[in-house]
């Protein structure tokens, strides 16, 4: 019995030593390791809260704008935490006085929205002026929302707001800054660049300006219609056409879908909403791509917060430019790339915290005309404007006009200054008899077939291509029985791939760059009509498509049969 105890003892003066040696390292005795140990295992079973940012900076915010910002919450250990916040302390709550919420180790995001107007009853002495302001915060989590309100005058604010969870509490701060108006006008248009999109020729198509007045005193403005573009205007036209991502068929505020032009070169990956109808980022990693044809491409963004940040993939390979997107403020350009080969290329924008608004891109290579005089009207060409927004109609006639695309400018003069508005647009060839040409050009048994020749023949005369005549006949996109007939490139195989299928039919598109519609296709036999038969070749993978059934012979041999594409004129 006696030698058991002696044992036993012993068994736990050793496993005291082993113990204390465990913790000797870290300067700690016996006992407090002890203590420390039973402790960190209780807090493994306790859920942590973590919040990052801790202190968000939403930035100068105007009396009329909106700014976003964007915590993320998570527990960080295992399992699920329940959290809730409300409204900082002295703001007012508008409806629901608190969010709750449940997150756990894969996190969830609190999206803080801030708005600033100027209240009528501002205090107005001869030796101040002094604005009241009314702020309105919105957060927003998994479909719930709390508005927040509070009268406030222009300077720096930090709000304190006071989080509580299963994990503890936490306090955060939310900063910004009121900039007061300034008292001589000032002249904003909105958009300043007009894109029409692509139109056949023959109609009127119009769209709208808003007018604004910055400052105090009344602004009073006229709008110069263009007789001969300024030089420096006139580069900028050949340098590029502008694509806007402007969605004006919105049938909801806070959802943005990609317009449906832009459907075959534009993306969107994560989560985006809308700020006055352009794509707005909403979280982190979320990302917009756009597919191109040219020699390079800007983008035109603006941040909505100091702490947003993004990076720019060109044709997937990430870049190293100056990171324009952390300032808030208005719209900049940022140039990504120049002097490419003209060709399809593609830009992936990937936003690192949310608050990216996008306007659109500008793409560098496709040659601008100036529009002939007279085909621009804009009404009401002059106007007084205080404090109201004007709307500016302003109609572009594309009837007499050769297919082509063209950019145009118009000049606002103010008693604050000029502002310009640029226009673009794409007339595309007439359909007087509903079937319409498709020309093929050729360059080392890669074939490209373009219903717009006037658009695309300088670029494919440049890289060496050679025309051969017309190939067939497609027919009008609003044709009964006719679907779209879209092109891809490979510009590894040097391959260009027509189908239909906007998925490919079937084949693996990878490698391929999509590029546009050339045009509707019967996708069954009409009358009138014959097959386009497509081949390939199983060495090169390289296609060829013709009328002709006994196409594959000659420099084509060893091509074999690949099906139908459909049924032209």
């Amino acid at each position: 019995m006696f030698n058991k105890i002696t044992f036993f003892i012993a068994t736990l003066a050793f496993a005291g030593i082993c113990f204390c040696h465990a913790f000797a390292m870290n300067g700690s005795d016996y006992k407090i390791g002890k203590l420390f140990m039973f402790e960190k295992v209780d807090d493994e079973q306790r859920p942590v809260f973590r919040i990052t940012p801790r202190e968000l900076d939403l930035g100068s915010v105007k009396p009329g704008e909106t700014v976003f910002g964007e915590f993320h919450l998570k527990n960080v250990v295992p399992g699920m935490l329940d959290w809730s916040v409300s409204c900082p302390h002295d703001w007012e709550s508008a409806g629901d006085h608190v969010i709750t919420g449940v997150t756990s180790e894969a996190g969830d995001n609190l999206h803080v929205e801030l708005s600033i107007t100027e209240n009528i009853g501002g205090l107005f002495t001869e030796r101040a002026q002094t604005s009241n302001y009314r702020a309105v915060m919105k957060m927003e989590s998994a479909g719930q929302e709390i508005i927040c309100q509070k009268d406030v005058k222009s300077g720096l604010f930090r709000n304190s707001i006071r989080m509580t969870s299963t994990g503890g509490k936490r306090t955060v701060f939310i900063n910004f800054r009121i900039h007061t108006l300034q008292d001589d006008p000032l002249i904003s248009l909105n958009p300043q660049r007009l894109d029409f999109g692509m139109h056949l020729p023959g109609k009127i198509i119009s769209k709208k300006i808003q007018l604004t007045n910055k400052g105090r005193e009344i602004l009073r403005w006229s709008v110069v219609l263009p007789k001969a573009i300024s030089v420096s205007f006139l580069k900028e036209l050949h340098n590029g056409r502008f694509f806007s991502f402007h969605n004006e068929g919105l049938l909801k505020e806070g959802q943005y879908f990609i317009p449906e032009h832009l459907k075959d070169s534009m993306e969107l990956l994560g989560e985006w909403t809308e700020s006055n109808g352009y794509p707005l980022s909403k979280g982190m990693a979320s990302a917009i791509k756009f597919r191109f044809h040219g020699t390079g491409c800007s983008v035109f963004m603006k941040s909505h917060t100091e702490n947003s940040g993004c990076s720019i993939y060109l044709d997937d390979i990430l870049l190293k430019l100056p990171d324009m997107s952390s300032d808030s403020g208005e719209k900049k350009e940022l140039v990504i790339a120049e002097g490419l080969r003209n060709g399809p290329h593609s830009i992936t924008i990937v936003s690192r915290e949310g608050g990216l608004e996008f306007e659109g891109v500008k793409i560098f290579g496709k040659e601008i005309i100036q529009g002939p005089r007279g085909w621009i009207t804009v009404h009401p060409n002059s106007g007084k404007t205080l404090s109201e927004t004007d709307y500016v109609d302003v109609q572009l006639n594309t009837s007499n006009i050769a297919p082509g695309s063209y950019g145009d400018q118009i000049v606002f003069k103010s008693n604050s200054g000029e502002e310009k508005a640029s226009i673009f647009i794409d007339v595309l060839p007439g359909a007087m008899h509903k079937n319409m040409d498709v020309y093929l050009y050729s360059k080392d048994l890669d074939y490209v077939l373009t219903l717009n020749e006037h658009v695309e023949e300088a670029a494919l005369k440049k890289n060496g291509y050679v025309k051969e005549g017309i190939a067939f006949r497609l027919f009008h996109p609003d044709t009964p029985g006719t679907a779209s007939f879209y092109r891809w490139y490979n510009p590894v195989l040097k391959d260009h791939y027509y189908h239909y299928d906007r998925s490919g039919g079937g084949k693996s598109l990878d490698g391929y760059f999509f590029e546009c519609s050339i045009g509707n296709i019967a996708t069954s036999r009409m009358r009138g009509t014959r097959e386009l038969y497509r081949w390939v070749n199983p060495s090169t993978g390289r296609h060829y498509y013709s009328t002709d059934s006994r196409a594959a012979t000659g420099v084509r041999k060893g091509y074999r049969f690949d099906g139908i594409a459909g049924y032209v004129k």
